[in-house]
């Protein structure tokens, strides 16, 4: 591949706040190639993940990075080189690739992207990451049961608009709260919730009293915040579960704000799991089975927000913490 070079998106500097394109910078070096043990793959779908926000703030369990390094991000991507004796020329994998063109890996944390009838950016959304977050935690620690109500923070994205569906499919009710009417009724009409609440217009009390008078028997929160604080101390249910997956209200401040008066969660009996999906692969299997099967059904419907192009990853990176995505988000890098 002489004369052609690996372009990618660096930390220019860490952001202070809400991440701004300028904090990121164009870079490029020479394409890798693949040692004994290792491929490259060339990168077709990023994901842009709120996670990865955290990770630059230094408080997620991986490493910060300093100015100078490729952003963090996962890709579906196909190998293209290969001196690893599991994957071959041709393999679409979903790998931890960096916001880069190519990338080498050991096989480490990488899987073969298997959506069956699904487009395959579906392996970075509903039938990735978010989907398995979604399902393990409902399935796993939530112990989800016909007839009771689930609640969900953050409600059209990839994780929450899964935790509504597998909730309607496991014979519950689904509330969700999102950030605008658009995104509501997209959940309630495509995602099939029962109901969806405006975090910015709606008087979220009130909806939820009359939407929930004995209060949400689980509570899947990706977001932090008021609406944690409200939910925890005036919204849950007797003998309730509130799963804890995302603190997106977190991300860009400094220091992470104080909690809620936890005496209500003694009160309702709650019990209160700190999820990390990374904890779950075991349940990927029974998922994707699961997962494709309702996607074939018609029981699985999806949103992406994707742009075009390696080089709008910093502005669509910008746009996803200042919360004016909708849906998954996703840069397409190559066909």
């Amino acid at each position: 591949m002489s004369g052609q070079k690996n372009r990618q998106v660096l930390v220019k500097k860490l952001p202070d706040g809400i991440p701004l394109e300028d904090d990121f910078e164009m870079g490029e070096s020479a394409i890798p190639e693949p040692q004994d043990g290792t491929f490259r793959a060339r990168t077709l779908v990023l994901s842009l993940d709120p996670y990865v926000r955290a990770v630059m703030s230094g408080r997620h369990f991986y490493g910060a990075p300093k100015p100078g390094d490729v952003m963090r991000g996962r890709s579906v991507a196909r190998v293209d080189a290969s001196r690893h004796p599991q994957y071959r020329e041709g393999d679409v994998v979903v790998m931890e690739s960096g916001l880069q063109d190519y990338a080498i890996s050991d096989g480490d944390d990488v899987h073969r992207a298997d959506t069956g009838t699904a487009p395959v950016s579906t392996a970075l959304g509903v039938l990735g990451m978010p989907g398995l977050t979604a399902y393990a935690a409902l399935l796993g620690p939530a112990q989800i049961k016909e007839g009771e109500t689930v609640l969900v923070s953050a409600a059209s994205g990839a994780v929450g608009s899964m935790v509504g569906q597998i909730a309607k499919i496991n014979g519950c009710r689904a509330i969700g709260i999102a950030g605008s009417e658009e995104k509501c009724r997209w959940t309630e009409s495509e995602a099939g919730f029962d109901a969806c609440l405006n975090r910015k217009t709606d008087d979220l009390h009130a909806r939820l009293s009359e939407l929930a008078a004995d209060g949400a028997d689980i509570f899947f929160d990706n977001t932090g915040g008021d609406i944690q604080n409200l939910v925890m101390t005036k919204h849950l249910a007797v003998n309730s579960r509130v799963i804890l997956s995302g603190l997106i209200t977190q991300y860009n401040l400094p220091e992470a704000p104080p909690g809620p008066n936890l005496g209500n969660l003694c009160k309702m009996r709650t019990t209160v799991f700190g999820f990390v999906v990374y904890d779950f692969e075991h349940m990927r299997e029974r998922f994707l089975t699961d997962a494709k099967r309702w996607f074939a059904e018609g029981k699985i419907r999806f949103k992406e927000d994707m742009t075009e192009g390696l080089e709008t990853a910093p502005a669509q990176f910008s746009k996803l913490m200042h919360g004016d995505n909708f849906g998954k988000t996703l840069v397409k890098v190559a066909e």
